[in-house]
């Protein structure tokens, strides 16, 4: 893997700022050294990773409309489980659609 400088999006930005509300402590692109992966968002110390997808984090919708991760991301995924992390996705698409704050950092809580 080859070292890069994190430039979170606004999307990544506006997740933190809603977790910071009401689960401080979060490191925002904390690198996992088993892995190598920079990690959007993450609680070392209870080995909690959340992962802010963007659509290039997914294949284009299927006839259903559904759309699924990429090879990449379900790599990434499974890696970090496999060194012990609880990874939870935060898809753009679900993101985008809540209005609020409140609304944003309740479904944090329920993730």
């Amino acid at each position: 893997m080859i070292a890069t400088i994190a430039r979170p999006s606004g999307l990544q930005r506006s997740v933190a700022t809603a977790l910071a509300a009401i689960r401080p402590g979060f490191e925002e692109e904390h690198l996992e050294p088993r892995t190598g992966y920079s990690l959007d968002l993450a609680l070392p110390s209870s080995r909690i990773a959340i992962e802010v997808d963007g659509p290039f984090h997914f294949l284009l919708p299927d006839g259903r409309g559904v759309r699924k991760p990429n090879g990449p991301t379900l790599l990434k995924r499974r890696l970090l489980a496999a060194a012990g992390w609880r990874v939870i996705s935060v898809p753009f698409y679900e993101w985008d659609g809540l209005a609020t704050a409140s609304e944003r950092q309740a479904y944090l809580q329920r993730a």
